[in-house]
């Protein structure tokens, strides 16, 4: 739920085609207004008319549609008063905010943002829906970026004095949600967490966000996923299957399966994870989601990794790429170079794997995501242990580790963790087992941050 347009109708429980039928509108125009896209004056006043004869009471255009305030484009640091004067057409054929915005440097990109809290006029429903819509394209390729405009987004929910506060509970959800999928991809699962239940919580002050609520869980299961929380994902994504089943939102059902299948091959069930996924192809390829099918392409990649047919995995891992490729999905390529560079170690080949792991590190560096960044690190530390030849980029790659670790929100804790395993890295004492202990502690550390860190010589394990 978006907009005022879109609450009126689910409230008084109106029937879209009707309303449309009645308004002598298309359903795709009714439809566009429903999802807040520019509407001229003239219609705003055909649907309130059709909606006073519908309802029975009397319905004006403020009631379903925000009074005009200032666009938030025309406070970019390229925008001209001449720019400030063109007409929708013509910003139709501007680039796209999320590639404007992504294309701001920092300091641009911050004052812009200060610039839509001062300017009166400018904290409006529309520019919350703006800085959410723009904020999403930019998960994948620019994730800090994204989550500055979602908690920009936020900030404005709390000055729409004059809006319905069903609407505005819903909006905050929405970016609220979109905010906690951006500290997930920037590693700050605990603060992710705690923004979902916000979140849900709006939803459900909103009353009319039940698809919506599912999609909190859906992104609670990913999260927890991350954390490696096996079992709580997994209830989390068939809490989230349940309600897409529910609302009629089949596709949305199966991208929570393909997070159980995850889950499964995770949890060690390599067989029963590999066939959900392979069950979930033909639907995907039927209604051409290529994103989710790459995912399904790169678990299997995954799960056949694990299962030591590399060959295999290999073939899942090109077509997974592929797609990636195709979709411009930065942050996906750099996981499935992860994913080639751990096929690359099944198959033998250490030096070149450990290349790929470098070349996978630096990718997630320079997508901001340190905390992915650190846990391919992790990886090539492993190896370069197990190799026993590489002491001195052992010790140089353990500082950076802690380095990146602390970057992505590390506690003081995780930090000490870390720091013992660059001394150990140095002193040429680091060996398989404690680089495990380490890393289960550092996950750990995401979701008990209060945990102190023991050493392995004390007997404590970090579970």
């Amino acid at each position: 739920m978006r907009t005022r347009l879109e609450l009126f109708i689910k409230s008084h429980g109106l029937k879209p085609a009707r309303l449309a039928a009645h308004a002598r509108y298309s359903r795709a125009h009714l439809a566009r207004a429903r999802e807040g896209e520019p509407v001229s004056l003239r219609f705003q006043e055909g649907v309130a008319a059709a909606m006073s004869d519908i309802s029975g009471q009397p319905v004006t255009r403020i009631d379903l549609f925000e009074p005009e305030g200032i666009a938030i484009r025309t406070l970019l640091p390229q925008a001209t008063g001449e720019r400030r004067r063109r007409s929708v057409s013509e910003e139709s054929a501007m680039p796209s905010l999320d590639a404007v915005v992504g294309a701001l440097a920092d300091a641009e990109c911050e004052a812009w943002l200060a610039r839509i809290r001062s300017t009166a006029g400018a904290a409006t429903e529309e520019a919350t829906r703006e800085l959410v819509d723009a904020a999403f394209p930019l998960l994948d390729r620019q994730p800090a970026r994204a989550e500055q405009l979602y908690a920009a987004a936020i900030a404005l929910t709390e000055r729409l004095m004059a809006s319905p506060p069903p609407l505005v509970a819903a909006l905050r959800g929405y970016a609220e949600k979109g905010r906690a999928n951006a500290l997930r991809m920037l590693g700050r699962y605990r603060e992710a967490m705690q923004l979902l239940i916000d979140a849900e919580q709006h939803f459900v002050d909103a009353r009319y966000c039940a698809l919506e609520i599912g999609e909190v869980r859906y992104t609670r299961a990913g999260i927890l996923f991350k954390m490696e929380k096996w079992a709580e994902a997994q209830a989390a994504a068939i809490q989230a299957r349940r309600i897409f089943k529910e609302e009629r939102n089949h596709t949305r059902a199966l991208h929570a399966q393909l997070l159980e299948g995850c889950v499964l091959i995770e949890r060690g069930d390599l067989e029963a994870g590999r066939a959900l996924l392979v069950s979930l192809r033909k639907p995907l390829e039927g209604k051409r989601h290529r994103g989710t099918l790459a995912c399904v392409y790169i678990s299997l990649a995954s799960c056949d990794r694990r299962r030591r047919e590399p060959a295999t995995a290999r073939h899942w891992l090109h077509r997974a790429t592929q797609l990636f490729r195709q979709l411009d999905m930065a942050s996906e390529l750099a996981r499935a170079r992860w994913c080639g560079a751990k096929i690359t170690l099944v198959e033998g080949d250490c030096q070149r794997g450990m290349r790929e792991l470098r070349g996978a590190m630096r990718d997630f560096e320079r997508l901001s995501m340190p905390a992915d960044a650190g846990f391919v690190g992790l990886d090539l530390l492993e190896q370069l242990i197990a190799e026993g030849s590489g002491a001195n980029e052992a010790g140089r790659l353990a500082r950076s580790l802690a380095q990146l670790f602390v970057a992505a929100g590390a506690n003081v804790s995780a930090a000490k963790a870390i720091a013992y395993l660059r001394d150990a890295a140095v002193a040429q004492q680091a060996d398989a087992s404690l680089l495990a202990y380490v890393r289960r502690y550092v996950q750990r550390a995401a979701v008990d941050p209060d945990r102190p860190f023991q050493p392995p010589a004390s007997g404590v394990e970090p579970t």
